[in-house]
């Protein structure tokens, strides 16, 4: 849509409206309709991304929504879009609920089996604490065993000597 404009005095622009027509417009007028158009683009831009981020179960937020839109923030509170975003919100809040109370579980439900999940949780941190204690101390009684078995090959080896030497002495002793 590309219009021609042309500057016939300081104060008027001619252009070529998409009709066809021609019409002397104020630079104050194209400068109002080219805002006009940017806003309407814009807005249909904010009101295509709420309708797909409601088809996609996305949670929908005014900040959110103006990111994903690529629109300031302040254009999803413009009178107009606000209404039709806060709807989206409730619509959405009603499905959730609706979802909870036909799901069967309450808010309470879910605290009471977070908390049950918590103290079995800290049960089985405390088991684990104390097997990891014990296999410490299994490590540590493996390590005396086999040094105090060393410690006893040692001393047959010695007492074997000390047997061998005894007997030698016995042999080569006078008598009486």
């Amino acid at each position: 849509m590309p219009e021609d404009t042309r500057a016939t005095s300081s104060d008027e622009v001619r252009a070529r409206p998409s009709d066809g027509a021609t019409a002397k417009r104020t630079p104050a007028q194209v400068l109002r309709e080219t805002r006009k158009r940017d806003s309407e683009i814009k807005r249909g831009r904010v009101l295509k991304t709420l309708d797909e981020m409601a088809a996609a179960g996305e949670k929908i937020t005014f900040l959110g929504l103006a990111r994903t839109a690529r629109v300031s923030n302040w254009l999803v509170y413009a009178d107009g879009l606000r209404e039709r975003i806060e709807e989206a919100i409730e619509k959405q809040g009603r499905a959730v609920r609706e979802v909870e109370v036909g799901s069967g579980t309450s808010a309470e439900s879910l605290r009471a089996d977070l908390e049950l999940a918590t103290a079995e949780l800290r049960t089985l941190r405390a088991e684990r604490d104390r097997l990891k204690a014990g296999m410490t101390r299994l490590r540590e009684t493996e390590a005396e065993r086999d040094r105090l078995r060393e410690a006893l090959e040692e001393t047959k080896e010695e007492l074997e000597a000390a047997l061998k030497e005894n007997r030698s002495l016995s042999r080569h002793r006078p008598e009486k």
